[in-house]
């Protein structure tokens, strides 16, 4: 009597060895290890980006609302944006009187870039001025604002006095 010989071929088809999965999960890790990286540094750039775009919105907004006027408020008011460097964050704010210019503010909004990502912060050595006003006849005061995050990247947000904003990215 012969005795049957083994053959692989009578296995399951389709069935994996653990060696095949051990192999795929492994090169799976390797190519998760390699992406991990550039995936934070785009996450972590992203809020960056974020965050400039939203106090590029709000420059658009402030001036709107001083060459339109303020439905809240009956005539045409002065606005501005007053940043508060140490604290990170920013407050939109109109004026309560005609006058130009203005001697008494109301805050409408805080807003903190905190909001946007922990790690970022205005860089205080080159943001300039403190205070941006937008006026009546759609003018705004020059400035500069330059953000910045734990990757040292930064955005540099500079409007002219016909308020055209301009948002300059350098990411590391």
């Amino acid at each position: 009597m012969a005795k049957k010989a083994f053959h692989r071929s009578s296995l399951s088809s389709g069935a994996f060895t653990i060696l095949e999965l051990l192999v795929v999960i492994g090169i799976l890790a390797v190519a998760m290890g390699f992406g991990y990286p550039s995936f934070q540094r785009y996450y972590t750039n992203g809020h960056l980006r974020s965050a400039a775009r939203g106090i590029v919105a709000d420059f658009a907004d402030q001036k709107q609302r001083a060459m339109t006027g303020d439905l809240a408020v009956r005539g045409v008011r002065v606005h501005r944006l007053t940043l508060n460097l140490g604290a990170n964050e920013y407050t939109i704010q109109r004026c309560t009187t005609t006058a130009n210019p203005c001697f008494a503010w109301e805050d409408m909004q805080v807003k903190s870039l905190n909001e946007y990502g922990r790690d970022i912060v205005f860089d205080s050595a080159l943001t300039n001025p403190p205070n941006v006003e937008f006026q009546t006849r759609g003018t705004v005061t020059p400035a500069t604002i330059v953000l910045t995050n734990g990757r040292s990247s930064t955005a540099t947000i500079q409007s002219n006095i016909s308020g055209r904003t301009y948002v300059n990215f350098n990411m590391q």
